[in-house]
């Protein structure tokens, strides 16, 4: 059985994206298997930091309000946020232009996932039509128009998606045998996200897939991380210039093991 411990931590012999989700290893000495056997790879272990965004420039990163009458902008940048990180960038946002802290919030109701527009002054209104709009991530959705009182609050249409990322998937370049919907693919295991974000996700399968080893020579392995729909995992999110969050991965290869016939002893 050969071991392998991938991580995305740059270091020599080592190519990492710039997105950081995605690193090829340069085996210094190429794994040789035996041609005549048939070898599959499991993966045991995957720690990985939580931080694919929700809100993405150009996307869906603008809210925009009228109060007493003068419209304002408040741009998000692109990252993971929960309702108390949107809270906390309108409230200082607010703060410095308006000099009110608290002109409105966002409240989640748990039981529905829907969210309540609470307003906390009079004359205020937010407009979920606006070109990328932060709105449909929190439930309210560009048809919904204008939103404002004389009611203290208004709920939303639809439930929020701030938890776009549903799953990533593990894959890796010289695998098959795995199935990503009705094609055959190279995934290695789907993970859930169970954690807050820019946690660490720790997974260990109770029973980890067995995928067939493609080649006979491997002088090098790639492994990336997709979300569910395919596209690649921005692990650079609310980083700056530090190097992207991390991930790594514990292997095996394996010699598969011959079925004995019921006639066999």
């Amino acid at each position: 059985m050969i071991s392998l411990y991938i991580t995305n931590k740059a270091s020599s012999g080592k190519t990492v994206t710039s997105l950081g989700n995605s690193v090829t290893v340069n085996l210094n000495q190429p794994i040789l298997l035996d041609e005549k056997k048939k070898y599959n790879m499991r993966l045991l272990q995957a720690n990985i930091v939580y931080c694919s965004p929700n809100v993405y420039t150009n996307v869906n990163n603008v809210l925009s309000y009228t109060y007493n009458g003068s419209p304002f902008t408040i741009t998000f940048d692109q990252g993971l946020y929960s309702v108390d990180d949107i809270n906390t960038k309108i409230s200082i946002f607010t703060l410095e232009n308006n000099s009110n802290a608290s002109l409105f919030t966002f409240e989640p109701d748990s039981s529905t996932s829907k969210i309540y527009a609470v307003y906390n002054v009079a004359n205020i209104v937010i407009n979920c039509n606006v070109a990328y709009s932060i709105m449909p991530l929190l439930g309210f959705p560009k048809a919904t128009g204008n939103i404002s009182g004389p009611a203290k609050y208004t709920i939303s249409t639809n439930q929020a998606n701030l938890n776009s990322l549903q799953s990533i998937f593990i894959k890796c370049d010289c695998v098959t045998g795995s199935y990503e919907n009705n094609r055959v693919s190279n995934v290695l295991a789907s993970v859930i996200p169970d954690v807050d974000p820019f946690g660490t996700i720790k997974f260990m399968p109770y029973f980890p897939t067995r995928n067939e080893i493609t080649s006979r020579r491997i002088d090098q392995i790639t492994i990336t991380l997709t979300d569910q729909d395919g596209k690649d995992i921005d692990m650079n999110t609310n980083n700056g210039a530090r190097a992207p969050e991390a991930f790594g991965v514990v292997l095996t290869i394996q010699e598969e093991e011959l079925k004995l016939s019921h006639n066999q002893n």
